[in-house]
Parts: structure tokens; C-alpha cells; sequence
């Protein structure tokens, strides 16, 4: 029968800085040097800012958040003192104890933890803070092809109802707008959000993304991100000139640009775009039955555990254009997301209807 001590979901950790640094034979793993977790987390972070995007420093920032925190909980208050066992304990606890919103962590989720920790781990080694190789002791996470597609979007027809609801109801609103562009090009949120008033040209229908990391605002992709997108759809440049011209905010933000997205104190957050998507979203929102709390009420439906996030609207936008027969190429470039993403992560169609478009391309490139 094994002890308590054996279980690697017991938090406790011993304080014993010596109790695992030796047992590699690198001269480096007994001459640790003594650093407190959140000054390594500080080391990496500063040490990665340049390697990283915006979007995946702040991810990394997130994740070794609960570390540090982790680390408090626990008593570790030298870096010197973890090991194989205490990062098993971590993890654990990372997936099953921390999250907020949610049981548990999803597959995905959990393997970004587990990878960002690895890394981390990795860097201490060259800093002197834990022993040599013990990165090597965080096996890779694997997750199941089942598990990398997401399943969860919004429907183009919910999408478009939506969309419609406030075209008549609130047009020209910044509700309006955000859902307007959503609809219209499936753009992630940070995109959305560096739009500046000149990236508009009304005259030739388009919207040009650029990355201006300098002023706060970056794109998923750095300037491989950066595209001219055209507005398609009936409607979205003249909602946008109306938008523009009487309900916009005048504001600039603190570098002297003008955002097309405001509030009172300038450019819009991200959060604001979210509780736009979460609060339209909910089923109330339009008049329609919904199970959320009965003291919920429309202002607050961004709340409501029915509704949906960005990207699930991005999600359903891809499905849509695939569903259309829009070469995926095509929706790559309009969507900033590569053809294997989009077949892994993006693609809600059915295994028929995946067979009956590659069967229409075949049959058009053989009747050519």
C-alpha cells in the first residue's frame, strides 16, 4: 500500500531546497542559485517579450499567473525547492482546482498549460534556479484529434438573426457595427479592435488591418496579420458611414489615433466587444425564452450560460464560407487563419458535406 506521500496529487511539498537537485550528475544541478517564482516568472516573461506576439505573451503571462500563485498556496517560496513531483502537483491542480468558469479544463486548454510550464521550467534551468533536465520530466501533453476540433459554433442563420435584430432596431449603434464586421469577415477581436476611422474607405469598400504593436494594438499574426479586406455584404459600408458620422464617440486614443470602436475614455477594450457578443447572443436578448436566472435582465444577458463567445461567431463565419463553396484558400486569406487550421479547428461541416464539395471541385475541374 502505497503512503500519502506517493500521491501526486498531494500538494504538500517539502522544504528541502536539496531533496531533488541531485539526482542528474550535472555539475549545474548543486549549484543552484536562490530566486523566488515570481522574480523567474518575471526573468522569462522579459526574456520572451521579443520571441512572443502580444496575444501569446499575455497568454503566457495568464498561465504563469497561477503558477505563482500556486507557489504561495503551497509555501514555495525558492524556486530551488521544485521538482519532478511538485510540477505533477501543479498541473493537477491547474486543471482540476483552478479554473473558474468551467469543471475543468478542456483538452487544448490543459496541453497550453502543460507547454507554457515546460517552457518556463526549460528557461529556469539556464538561469540556475532548478536542476538541469527537469524540464524533461514534464511530459508532452497529447490530445486527441476528437478533442482538437471544436465543435462549438453559432450557426451563420442565429448569426444573421441577430445581426438583423439590430440592424432594425439599433442601427448604426456600436452593437451594430461590432456584429456587422463580425458577420462580414469573421474578424478575431484584437483585429476588430485596432481599427482605426481611416482604415475605412468607403469609396472602394474596404477595410485595411494593419499592426501597430507600438500603439497597443498587434494582430494575431504580427504583420503577416496586415490584409485588405473587402466589404461584401449590402449594407455594411453605408451602417458604417451612419455609424461613423452620428452615433461614433469622438475620441482618440492616447497615441493620437482615432479608433473606429470608442467609448467616453477612447478606444474600446476587448472585454466591451465580448459583452457585446455574450449579451446579443443570449436568447432573451431577441424576445426568445431562455433558462438563465430570472433576475437577469436584458442589459445584463451577457451573463446568461447560453450564450455565445467571438469565437464561436468566428467559427460559424468559417463554416458558412466553406458551406458556400468559398476555396479555402480564399477564406484563409479573408480570415487570417491557415487551410490546416481551418480543416483542424474551424470546419463544422459534416463528413457528407466535406465529400460533396470535394466532389463538386473534382467534377468542375474534370468538366474544364
Amino acid at each position: 500500500m502505497s503512503s500519502k506521500d506517493d500521491d501526486p496529487n498531494d500538494r504538500r511539498v517539502g522544504s528541502d531546497p536539496n531533496r531533488s537537485n541531485n539526482t542528474r550528475g550535472d555539475p549545474r544541478s548543486t549549484n543552484l542559485k536562490p530566486i523566488s517564482p515570481a522574480e523567474a516568472v518575471e526573468w522569462y516573461l522579459h526574456r520572451r517579450r521579443n520571441e512572443l506576439a502580444s496575444s501569446s505573451l499575455k497568454t503566457h503571462r495568464s498561465s504563469l499567473r497561477h503558477f505563482t500563485k500556486w507557489t504561495e498556496q503551497v509555501g514555495i517560496e525558492n524556486l530551488n525547492e521544485l521538482d519532478g513531483r511538485a510540477i505533477q502537483r501543479y498541473l493537477t491542480w491547474r486543471a482540476e482546482e483552478a479554473p473558474t468558469s468551467v469543471d475543468h479544463l478542456a483538452p487544448k486548454s490543459e496541453k497550453t498549460q502543460i507547454d507554457i510550464t515546460r517552457k518556463f521550467v526549460e528557461y529556469c534551468e539556464t538561469i540556475d534556479a532548478v536542476r538541469v533536465g527537469l524540464h524533461e520530466q514534464i511530459l508532452p501533453f497529447r490530445v486527441k484529434e476528437a478533442d482538437e476540433v471544436r465543435d462549438e459554433m453559432l450557426d451563420m442563420g442565429r448569426i444573421s438573426e441577430i445581426h438583423n435584430y439590430l440592424e432594425t432596431y439599433h442601427y448604426a449603434s456600436r452593437d451594430h457595427i461590432i456584429w456587422t464586421l463580425l458577420a462580414e469577415s469573421g474578424f478575431r477581436i484584437g483585429a476588430l479592435r485596432s481599427l482605426d476611422v481611416q482604415d475605412f474607405d468607403p469609396d472602394n469598400r474596404t477595410l485595411r488591418l494593419r499592426y501597430r504593436p507600438e500603439s497597443e494594438t498587434s494582430l494575431k499574426n504580427d504583420r503577416g496579420s496586415e490584409r485588405l479586406v473587402g466589404l461584401i455584404r449590402d449594407g455594411t459600408v453605408e451602417a458604417l458611414q451612419a455609424y461613423i458620422d452620428d452615433q461614433r464617440v469622438s475620441a482618440t486614443d492616447e497615441y493620437g489615433r482615432e479608433p473606429l470602436l470608442t467609448t467616453r475614455n477612447g478606444r474600446v477594450a476587448r472585454s466591451t466587444i465580448r459583452k457585446s457578443v455574450y449579451r446579443w447572443s443570449c436568447p432573451q436578448a431577441l424576445g426568445d425564452e431562455c433558462d438563465h436566472d430570472d433576475s437577469m435582465t436584458s442589459s445584463d444577458a451577457w451573463r446568461c450560460g447560453n450564450n455565445a463567445c467571438p469565437h464561436m461567431v468566428r467559427a460559424g463565419v468559417i463554416t458558412y464560407l466553406l458551406r458556400e463553396d468559398v476555396p479555402i484558400d480564399y477564406v484563409s486569406d479573408r480570415c487570417d487563419v491557415s487551410p490546416s487550421v481551418i480543416r483542424t479547428h474551424y470546419d463544422g461541416r459534416s463528413e457528407s458535406e466535406r465529400m460533396e464539395a470535394r466532389s463538386q471541385a473534382i467534377a468542375e475541374q474534370l468538366a474544364n
